[in-house]
């Protein structure tokens, strides 16, 4: 074997062992939790025992919907920040991105597949109209939630790809959107999907609530804020923060209320109430872009004081 062809063979060994590695990461919060499928509606033998469900890698239900986006959009940005650090030290190049890409779409797709099959097997498929069409409630529901996941991993790809190699400031906007979901993320670690907090997990529950600003904030100081442009991107994030938070509450009652199921259009309007009431009275939800506008101020002034001292250094 050639020297080049050697070199790039190692390349997409790196990058899919990469991709493949933030999609685990990705799934890491449920994966702990034991990866038991909720207990379904639908499910064709009655069961109140979580222990009795099926192994799923993840975790199908109308009621999990926002968490399975975070576990999906987390693995994309974990792997888009391990590539462009990779890049950034010369140790992947444009064949190892694209196998990372590979690697961590690859992942995400058989985490689908096999959480819809396992799914579709359980569940009563037994002609009941839901749609009145020959469509059952539990083939609706499965397709549904199978189509949504694959939408995800789909973003999670942009998303990786956005943050290995856009410009600072695209970059940013990407670091973002996930950053929006690392508070559920970050939540299945303490809750897991369809299951109540006790009162210790409240207290931490109410610490992580934090995460996402944090986040951007972290976010925005790894970036800069060095050019107009970076300035402009810090903005988009810092409103996707303001937004992002209160459309995952918006959609998690939507779609968590069974009264709206048979009901899209009041579903959707539902929806948009609670969004509404989500952005909090006048001031109440700025305290998270303080958070996270400070944080990405004054990490981004270390930041460059940090590198100007090791420019100046012999």
């Amino acid at each position: 074997m050639h020297q080049g062809e050697s070199s790039t063979a190692q390349q997409i060994t790196v990058g899919v062992a990469v991709g493949a590695g933030a999609a685990v990461a990705g799934l890491l919060p449920w994966i702990i939790t034991g990866m038991r499928l909720p207990l379904q509606n639908l499910w064709a033998t009655p069961t109140t025992d979580p222990s009795d469900m099926p192994i799923a890698l993840l975790p199908f239900s109308q009621y999990a919907v926002t968490t399975i986006a975070a576990l999906l959009l987390v693995g994309g940005v974990f792997a888009g920040i391990a590539v462009r650090v990779l890049r950034a030290r010369g140790s992947v190049r444009r064949s190892g991105s694209l196998a990372a890409l590979a690697g961590l779409v690859g992942v995400q797709v058989v985490a689908v597949v096999e959480t819809a099959v396992v799914t579709g097997a359980g569940m009563r498929m037994d002609g009941t109209p839901g749609t009145g069409a020959d469509v059952s409630a539990a083939q609706l529901y499965v397709v549904a939630l199978t189509v949504g996941s694959l939408v995800c991993v789909g973003a999670a790809a942009v998303l990786a790809a956005l943050v290995a190699r856009a410009a600072p400031g695209g970059a940013l906007v990407a670091l973002a959107v996930g950053a929006v979901t690392f508070g559920s993320w970050a939540n299945t670690f303490v809750v897991p999907p369809v299951s109540s907090p006790g009162d210790a997990a409240g207290v931490v529950l109410a610490v992580l609530r934090w995460l996402p600003a944090v986040a951007v904030g972290a976010a925005i100081a790894w970036t800069g804020l060095r050019t107009v442009g970076q300035g402009i991107a810090a903005l988009i994030a810092l409103g996707l923060l303001w937004t992002g938070t209160a459309a995952i509450t918006a959609v998690s009652y939507a779609l968590g209320s069974r009264v709206y199921l048979p009901y899209p259009l009041e579903m959707v309007s539902a929806g948009a109430t609670v969004f509404v009431m989500a952005m909090g009275p006048a001031g109440a939800t700025l305290v998270p872009l303080l958070v996270a506008a400070v944080i990405g101020v004054a990490g981004a002034v270390v930041v460059r004081l940090r590198d100007g001292r090791r420019r100046s250094d012999p």
